[in-house]
């Protein structure tokens, strides 16, 4: 059968090769397209592609609308099993645009939905929920309930990925209502796991079991495999946050010989660390060792560096328990060695508090202190990491009151001169008229008198306008040494680590001498040292550079660009503390100010709400507009801020600090430099707090 079966299918593809040959132009299109569908199915993409570009080419040519939505759409599919965005969004935008000139409804709805998921794919969520929504409104008119409920499961994913579960909640809802009517298994399975997954993030342990058993049920009934390895492994995680590492193990394993039958390394590898780590819960260290080993070598094979440095640490853990401390300090090393590569901080400073652990059970307490000191200097690190900003922002600060002193100085002398202009074109004009009119001679004379007195008048106004500028330069002079007073202080925390690691190294080199110690030892001196030659260079080019230009540009600025620009710089800090950081602000939220100032604003914001929310916490940012002003809010969810301490937070005077949530320092001054800004743009700033209930603070720009 199988014999009979690849003939039928070269005599298909003889056929359809034989009638591209005989027929006209306006069917080859027609027929490309058919060979690329079957290559497509076939798994061989790059003839399908072939094909497909074949097809779009000739429809090109006969200006055939409807054939080259077809072939964009063919095109769209075969870039997607190759994972090339850029193509797939090129494909699927000039498929969208065919579809408009041509009104077909139903393949705009389509479209939409499927730029909906690309955008969600790559993170991008506002363009994701503008383009499901698109999709939605369109399938709502034309009764298109199939794409109605995939943009609502769609929709839900986003505001699921956001942490928004209530949103993604009533998303899912609605869509099961949809469901109902058109008796869709995999719609229905798809959303049983989904609601599962939100209640499970929602720690309401036995409603997410409840619908993950529905799943489960399901895909056993339609022969889902694949689906069935993921349901299993979301089961085990819910019954490892109950403590049921035996019935965790069940679902383990179950997964486990799910993804051993589809031959996914990566899947099987993560199942196994999954099931290494439950044995190490349930104390089977032997067990353990097994799978994690099976787990690590399939990560190196694969070269997945961030996974085998989470084997090592659970593998670390066992040998320590079980007093194997050669091999726990053979895995430690390997993983501070890759966190260090990869620069992962968070995971580095964990291994380094083992490591410590591991000195102290061999006795060494004297390496076992040096690495808790070593522990703590790479906290404090983290910690250092913004000083820098906090000395660009006050220089920043200062240029920008100069500049604004500057520029008031520069319209004085324009005024003068141009009243110099001006009083030379009235002596012209007057005396080219008493050339010609001899009898208006006193009305010349009464004229220049009257003009003479306005230049004085408006003199004596400059003058008074320069004594004042020159006063507000005397207060600037003296809030700038406060600022040095309060900056003097941040300048200790690298002396302080550079003087402990270089007595630690003065410690090794007589007693120990241990090399790769000295350095790691230098290392963190080397960092420290950065951090604080960064601080001092800024310091005294801030000093020095007292005449400098900050320039006032207002423009329109791109809200949306701009706020996505600092999530990004933001990212990896948020993910140090685990805390969720993510914006509603849609593109073309556009707001007139100057950009530099804004991004300050923004920044020092994002950086002060990182810094007081607490681990596994969210910070989300939005806008609302009135026509006149646009609001952006940072809204935090964490320690809040007293009422009584709300009125220090924007006063020079009262110099107001707190320590963050992981002990962050901070000089005060990160508040003060946003509100002079948010001044100079026209604008205002507040903050809405209560403690422990998280902090919002709103400031206003003017509408573009």
């Amino acid at each position: 059968m199988l014999f009979v079966n690849t003939l039928h299918a070269k005599s298909s593809l003889s056929e359809l090769r034989t009638q591209i040959n005989n027929s006209s132009k306006s069917e080859k299109a027609k027929l490309y397209l058919k060979l690329s569908d079957h290559y497509y199915y076939a798994n061989n993409n790059d003839s399908a592609l072939y094909y497909a570009k074949e097809a779009l080419l000739v429809s090109k040519l006969n200006k055939n609308d409807q054939l080259m939505l077809e072939s964009y759409i063919e095109l769209y599919y075969n870039y997607l099993l190759t994972s090339n965005s850029k193509e797939v969004r090129h494909s699927l935008y000039n498929a969208k645009k065919l579809a408009y000139k041509i009104s077909d409804t139903t393949q705009i709805c389509d479209i939409l939905l499927n730029l909906g998921a690309f955008y969600s794919e790559n993170s991008k969520f506002d363009s994701a929920i503008i383009h499901y929504n698109e999709s939605r409104r369109l399938s709502d008119l034309i009764d298109y309930k199939t794409n109605t409920i995939q943009t609502l499961i769609g929709i839900g994913e986003v505001y699921y990925e956001r942490g928004d579960f209530e949103n993604a909640l009533n998303n899912y809802l609605e869509a099961s209502k949809y469901s109902e009517a058109i008796k869709d298994n995999d719609i229905k399975l798809s959303l049983l796991i989904d609601m599962g997954n939100i209640y499970g993030d929602d720690n309401q342990i036995e409603k997410a079991k409840s619908y993950y058993n529905q799943a489960k049920e399901l895909s056993e009934t339609i022969n889902d495999k694949e689906t069935l390895s993921t349901i299993y492994n979301n089961l085990a995680t819910l019954y490892q946050e109950e403590k049921n590492y035996t019935k965790a193990q069940i679902y383990f394993e179950k997964s486990l010989e799910i993804e051993q039958s589809k031959g996914y390394k990566d899947g099987i590898a993560i199942t196994l660390n999954n099931i290494g780590e439950n044995y190490f819960l349930l104390k089977d260290y032997e067990n353990a060792i097994i799978f994690l080993r099976e787990s690590l070598t399939t990560h190196r094979h694969l070269k997945l560096e961030t996974e085998i440095i989470y084997n090592l640490e659970v593998l670390t853990q066992i040998h320590l328990a079980t007093g194997n401390y050669k091999q726990a300090i053979k895995c430690l090393n390997e993983g501070i060695t890759l966190s260090k590569k990869l620069k992962i901080k968070g995971k580095r400073s964990d291994l380094l508090k083992l490591l410590a652990e591991y000195y102290n059970k061999i006795g060494n307490n004297k390496k076992a202190y040096s690495s808790m000191l070593a522990f703590n200097a790479l906290k404090d690190s983290v910690r250092n990491d913004a000083k820098s900003t906090k000395i660009a922002q006050l220089q920043a600060k200062f240029e920008a009151v100069k500049k604004e002193k500057e520029n008031e100085i520069l319209r004085v002398k324009n005024q003068i001169t141009q009243d110099k202009l001006e009083q030379e074109k009235t002596k012209s004009n007057f005396l080219y008229i008493f050339s010609i009119l001899a009898l208006f001679v006193i009305i010349l004379i009464v004229t220049l008198f009257r003009s003479k007195i306005n230049t004085h008048n408006k003199m004596k106004r400059v003058y008074g306008l320069l004594e004042d500028s020159n006063s507000k330069l005397k207060i600037m002079n003296t809030t700038k040494d406060k600022f040095f007073s309060i900056i003097a202080h941040d300048l200790r925390s690298p002396f302080n680590a550079i003087l402990g690691f270089s007595e630690l190294i003065k410690n090794e080199v007589k007693s120990g001498k241990d090399l790769k110690t000295i350095e790691d030892y230098n290392a963190n001196i080397n960092e420290s040292a950065k951090s604080l030659f960064t601080l001092l260079e800024n310091l005294l080019q801030w000093a020095n550079d007292q005449r400098g230009v900050l320039e006032f540009t207002p423009i329109q600025i791109d809200l949306y660009e701009l706020i996505q620009s600092n999530l990004t710089i933001f990212k990896l800090k948020a993910t140090d503390k685990s805390i969720k950081l993510f914006s509603d602000i849609k593109p073309n939220t556009v707001a007139f100010g100057d950009v530099n100032m804004v991004n300050t604003i923004i920044r020092n914001l994002i950086s002060n709400a990182l810094k007081f929310t607490n681990e596994n916490g969210e910070i989300f940012l939005s806008t609302i507009s009135d026509g006149n002003f646009i609001y952006l809010s940072v809204k935090d969810t964490g320690i809040g801020i007293s009422k009584n301490d709300q009125d220090k937070l924007f006063r020079l005077d009262g110099n107001f600090t707190t320590m963050g949530t992981k002990d962050e320092s901070g000089s005060g001054l990160g508040l003060i430099l946003c509100k002079e800004f948010v001044k100079k743009n026209g604008g205002k700033i507040w903050v809405e707090s209560e403690e422990n209930k998280g902090s919002k603070f709103i400031f206003s720009l003017k509408s573009a």
